[in-house]
């Protein structure tokens, strides 16, 4: 349970700071490269514990998809010893895109079994490969950056202004409403 959500937005804002700078920046070193994966790691970690607590965020973030695409597995299976090949293991030249909620998102960012930062031709960054352990011989995700970036930005300045609780006087249920 987060007790104080204020300075876990504050830190996801601060992130997304990072990321966008990171975005801009050319000849990005190793060290660079680290810190993005634990800014990515922790940021999405930190939106899924926001999203599952039931009154730090409003119902629209707390419900919100987004955009992303993926890459078939070549039928090659994903071990610790190969997962360094991703051009062997996925198809780049086929696969789709779909919608899917932050959790789904978070959940195969945060169990990943593959990530990597990707970067354009002229060495900035454009998206996040990822793929978790289940999904890991079936698919390849990506996630442009900007979309990254307006996540933690929209979950960093989602401030709440109502919470409405209700339980059903006859069936006992209980309703949370969050603005």
């Amino acid at each position: 349970m987060i007790l104080e959500s204020w300075y876990w937005k504050q830190s996801l804002l601060e992130t997304a700071q990072r990321i966008k700078s990171l975005k801009a920046a050319e000849n990005v070193s190793e060290e660079q490269i680290v810190l993005l994966e634990k800014d990515i790691f922790v940021g999405f970690y930190s939106v899924r514990k926001l999203v599952e607590t039931q009154v730090k965020v409003s119902d629209v973030v707390r419900h919100i998809s987004l955009p992303i695409c993926w890459y078939p597995n070549k039928g090659i299976k994903v071990t610790w010893r190969n997962n360094n090949k991703l051009d062997e293991l996925y198809d780049f030249d086929s696969g789709g895109g779909e919608v899917r909620d932050i959790w789904f998102i978070s959940g195969r960012i945060i169990h990943s079994f593959i990530f990597s930062p990707l970067f354009t031709e002229e060495g900035s960054l454009e998206a996040i490969l990822f793929t978790s352990d289940t999904d890991k011989d079936k698919r390849l995700y990506s996630m442009h950056i900007d979309k990254v970036i307006d996540l933690f930005t929209l979950v960093g300045n989602d401030n709440l202004s109502l919470i409405v609780w209700r339980q059903d006087p006859e069936t006992g249920e209980e309703s949370t409403i969050v603005e």
